[in-house]
């Protein structure tokens, strides 16, 4: 038997083996590879990109348990880019769940973060946990904060936070970064912050979610927009720090690549096989 039909005739479980492989590699060891970008996710990573050292960003994290391995390692990726840039962040969510996977992805991002990055709680960063209500209370909140919160997630008096100490409204924020995931809640955003305070506003949410916010970008309401895991993805791409979802894209393109490769070749072996009146 010549090669060609010993490669013809293959057995099955070698390619699945080759195809395991070829997806679980990327995954385990996230690699850069040139991969396109959306726009709109170029614009939320160049705006991010854009906002001065020393800003205080107010941030929204809408992500639980269904949504968070989409939308989670780009959360990860956004709060790493800020921190390391210099800029202050405001968390809280307006979901209980989501307030849990928040704080989640702040440890995360912090135990990635390069050794000697200012990242101290109360003074780089605070999470103000969960905050009930819904629109009206996040227009609660940044019109009157104070009479809003009283304290941290963690328990501690928001009087007795140092970054928080000229902090009373919205109007303290250059921007607003909502990680609605597909809670639907960025309109809130839009409608009680960055309206009523012109304060600009990216966002992220789930892959099917996309359309419904498209139309604020393109009325430049909204400054970009993270779509699911591919939005995760291509954040991580840009900041050249390879994660989960990464992974999840290079295995979705290893894979592909892998299977074209054994069309292409079977294909040219079967076609050397009929020139030499064997198939």
């Amino acid at each position: 038997m010549s090669i060609i039909d010993k490669l013809l005739n293959i057995d099955q479980r070698i390619i699945f083996f080759l195809m395991f492989i070829a997806l679980a590699f990327p995954i385990l060891n996230p690699v850069i590879l040139p991969m396109a970008v959306q726009d709109y996710s170029r614009k939320a990573f160049e705006f991010s990109d854009s906002i001065p050292e020393g800003s205080i960003v107010l941030f929204e994290g809408g992500l639980g348990a269904a949504t968070y391995p989409q939308g989670g390692p780009g959360m990860v990726a956004q709060i790493y880019h800020m921190l390391t840039k210099g800029v202050k962040i405001v968390f809280f969510s307006i979901g209980t769940e989501q307030n849990v996977w928040t704080m989640k992805a702040i440890e995360t991002a912090l135990d990635k973060l390069p050794a000697g990055t200012p990242a101290e709680n109360g003074v780089n960063w605070v999470h103000w946990g969960y905050i009930a209500g819904g629109e009206s209370g996040v227009g609660s909140l940044v019109n009157d904060i104070r009479a809003t919160v009283s304290a941290d997630y963690f328990g501690t008096p928001i009087d007795d936070i140092p970054l928080l100490e000229s902090v009373n409204d919205a109007s303290a924020f250059s921007a607003v970064l909502w990680w609605g995931g597909s809670e639907g809640s960025m309109p809130y955003g839009i409608r009680q912050i960055s309206v009523p305070f012109n304060i600009p506003i990216t966002g992220m949410c789930t892959t099917n979610e996309v359309p419904n916010f498209s139309p604020y970008i393109s009325a430049g309401q909204l400054q970009g927009l993270f779509g699911g895991v591919r939005g995760s993805a291509e954040y991580e791409y840009l900041l050249h720090l390879p994660g989960p979802a990464l992974g999840q894209a290079m295995a979705t393109n290893f894979g592909g690549l892998l299977w074209m490769v054994l069309v292409i070749l079977g294909n040219v072996m079967y076609f050397i096989q009929r020139t030499r009146g064997e198939a």
